[in-house]
């Protein structure tokens, strides 16, 4: 079962409609700010939920008078993000994969709070992915194979989600590396790419954050 979140950041519409259009999701999450793009493009969310601090009163009262959207409120000064919220309903809803539309853009704390909360995914053993016209965001398993033929975007690069990666080995990329002892504060798995048909990601401990991206379009 495939969930698509959506978000309150910046969302490229020509990008989200798209890509919506191309995932045709199971189930569609409405979080908190994202319920204006769901409004305006009269999308019908699965679920709605946030604290719904920056919600148009209208799309609000839209959407409470929906009596087939389930409604999920809570307070502004909570222990949990909006985009952790929607998370654990994807994992409640026993979803195989997790796309996160408008995680990006806007505040950076926002931001890094998004790309956080796909470790909750990872750890229930979801694949989950934040993507924009730009960014491919997920965190990858012990071993992964890409198809360059399939990429998003020209670059690959790997971060620590955490202190450090032990036996990062790439293989099939422009600058390959083997058993690579990869720390939060090493520059050297930024802006690779993939050189042959098929590469290859392993390691042995840690959590490997990958991001494909493209320079902006002139």
């Amino acid at each position: 079962m495939k969930t698509l979140m959506i978000s309150g950041g910046s969302l490229d519409e020509k990008f989200a409609l798209n890509f919506i259009a191309e995932m045709r999701p199971d189930y569609i999450l409405g979080i908190d700010r994202g319920l204006n793009f769901c409004y305006q493009h009269e999308i019908l969310p699965s679920y709605i939920m946030g604290d719904f601090d920056s919600i148009d009163s209208r799309v609000m009262e839209y959407y409470m008078n929906n009596p087939g959207i389930p409604v999920e409120r809570f307070q502004p000064e909570k222990d949990a993000t909006d985009t952790q919220i929607g998370i654990e309903k994807a994992i409640e809803l026993k979803s195989t994969g997790i796309w996160i539309l408008g995680a990006t853009g806007g505040r950076m704390d926002h931001f890094w709070g998004n790309v956080q909360c796909l470790a909750l995914a990872h750890q229930a053993g979801i694949p989950a992915v934040i993507v924009d016209p730009q960014n491919y965001i997920t965190l990858l398993g012990k071993e992964t194979m890409l198809e360059k033929s399939r990429q998003f975007g020209t670059y690959v690069s790997f971060f620590p989600l955490g202190d450090a990666v032990e036996g990062l080995t790439l293989e099939g990329f422009k600058y390959p590396l083997t058993e690579h002892y990869l720390k939060n504060s090493d520059g050297l798995g930024v802006s690779n790419e993939i050189a042959e048909d098929t590469a290859i990601v392993k390691y042995r401990q840690g959590m490997l954050l990958m991001m494909m991206s493209k320079d902006r379009e002139a």
